[in-house]
Formats: C-alpha cells, sequence, structure tokens
C-alpha cells in the first residue's frame, strides 16, 4: 500500500504532467564554474550534479529542462523578471531570501569550510583570520557569515568561486571560504591543488548558510512548487537520486 507521501507525491506530479502536455518546458537557472555542481563543459554544454539532478526531476515531472547560465548576484532578480522557472544551482534556503523567493524542501545539504595552504598557520576564527584576505563568491552567505564572524578579516569577493581559487594559488588572498563538498573537489582535481587543506572542522550557520540546498521558485507558484517537492521525493523512493550522489561523491549528500 502507498504511504501518504507517495500519494502525495503520485497526484503532484500527476497534476504537473496534465499541465507539461501544453507547456512541456521547464526553465532552469544554473550558475556555472561551481564545481562540480555546475560546470560548463569544454563543448559548451552543461554539466555538474546540480544539473544532472535537475534533468532527474524533469524526467519525473514529464517535462524537458531548458538550461539558462546567469551570475550568481542576478540569479534571483532573472527569476523574478521572468527569465526561468526555477533555480536549481545549490542555492541555499535562507531566510533573507525567502522574502524574495520560495524553496521547495531540501535536495541536499553541506557544510561550509576555510581553505588555506596546510602549512599556512591559519586558524578558522576570528583571531585567526584578522587581517588575513579570505575570498568568497560573491552574494553569497559566505559574506553573510564573514561579515558577522571575522569582521576583522578582508573580505574579496568574486562573481565565481573559480577566481577566488585562481587567486589563492597566485598567493593574492590567504583563503577562501566555500562550501565543503565542492573545496575538497577543487584540492583533489589538480596535484598542484594539494598544498591546501581545509583549515579547521566543518563551519555549519543557518542564518548565512541555510537550512540545506533548495530549488528556487516564484513565491505564489503552488502547483509548480509542489511538483518539485514530489519530484524530489519521487528521486529519493526510486533510487536514482542515491545513484547520482555516489556518482559525483561517493556517498549519500541528502542530509549529510
Amino acid at each position: 500500500m502507498l504511504n501518504r507521501r507517495s500519494l502525495f507525491a503520485g497526484i503532484a506530479l500527476a497534476v504537473l504532467a496534465t499541465q507539461a502536455s501544453a507547456e512541456g518546458t521547464l526553465r532552469v537557472a544554473i550558475s556555472t564554474g561551481y564545481p562540480p555542481f555546475n560546470v560548463l563543459n569544454a563543448d559548451g554544454s552543461f554539466g555538474g550534479f546540480d544539473v544532472d539532478y535537475a534533468l532527474l526531476l524533469c524526467e519525473r515531472m514529464q517535462m524537458t529542462c531548458e538550461f539558462t547560465d546567469i551570475e550568481w548576484d542576478g540569479i534571483i532578480p532573472g527569476l523574478l523578471a521572468n527569465r526561468y522557472d526555477a533555480i536549481i544551482a545549490s542555492m541555499g534556503i535562507t531566510e533573507e531570501r525567502r522574502k524574495q523567493i520560495e524553496f521547495s524542501i531540501p535536495y541536499y545539504q553541506t557544510p561550509s569550510t576555510v581553505i588555506a595552504r596546510a602549512d599556512s598557520g591559519l586558524t578558522a576564527d576570528a583571531a585567526g583570520l584578522a587581517g588575513r584576505a579570505i575570498g568568497v563568491q560573491r552574494a553569497t552567505g559566505h559574506e553573510c557569515y564573514i561579515q558577522r564572524e571575522w569582521a576583522g578579516a578582508d573580505m574579496r569577493s568574486y562573481p565565481t568561486t573559480d577566481e577566488a581559487y585562481l587567486d589563492l594559488l597566485a598567493g593574492r588572498i590567504d583563503a577562501v571560504l566555500v562550501d565543503s563538498i565542492p573545496g575538497q573537489d577543487w584540492i583533489a582535481s589538480d596535484p598542484a591543488h594539494a598544498v591546501f587543506a581545509p583549515v579547521g572542522g566543518d563551519i555549519y550557520d543557518a542564518p548565512c548558510f541555510g537550512e540545506g540546498t533548495g530549488v528556487g521558485m516564484r513565491q505564489g507558484e503552488t502547483a509548480l512548487h509542489e511538483a518539485i517537492n514530489a519530484a524530489i521525493l519521487k528521486t529519493r523512493e526510486d533510487g536514482s537520486y542515491v545513484a547520482l550522489s555516489n556518482k559525483y561523491f561517493g556517498r549519500d549528500i541528502y542530509g549529510q
């Protein structure tokens, strides 16, 4: 017998399937330069966990994903301007963002971490980072956290995390504050990065980093919101989420 959650998911997906017969396309915003979640491949195609997960959700909603690559600090304004229907780009669910948009249930959790040279002697606290140049991606919760917790640090904001990493490699900044999973992925991606390591433990902070990562949508679009939630639950029930997570990370990152 179906449990109540499965019944809800089936009803919501059926409703959207009816709508999809007329519309057929879910316009999805991503923001590349954030491997392994959002990547612009050499051939111009999009890849990464978020992109592949969006395709799973679209498949379960009987829709086709149409991707648009947007710089991070413009991604919410673009949604509000109706340039696309959903943001599937590792966006943390925060109260500040909820003032503008609506979120699905979380589809993964990740803490944050400071990455610096392993021999730097830095400590991930206000004293250890005072006067040190720390790179972050612009318009993220990492800016919020540094401003609140490490006000004495020299925060440098970048359009993408990749640009912050370039300055870290060149010695122009002392550290970066990033989500733990992509930070570890960056260290492992090139032998030249092996001199860098997480400094201190994982950092959790709901006010700045959010309560997990969700799909962003415009407020008031109830049918889409319910259908995306149902599709997320479906990927958990049918095993496709775990298979995709294992492919990228070797583990299930849903709840961390």
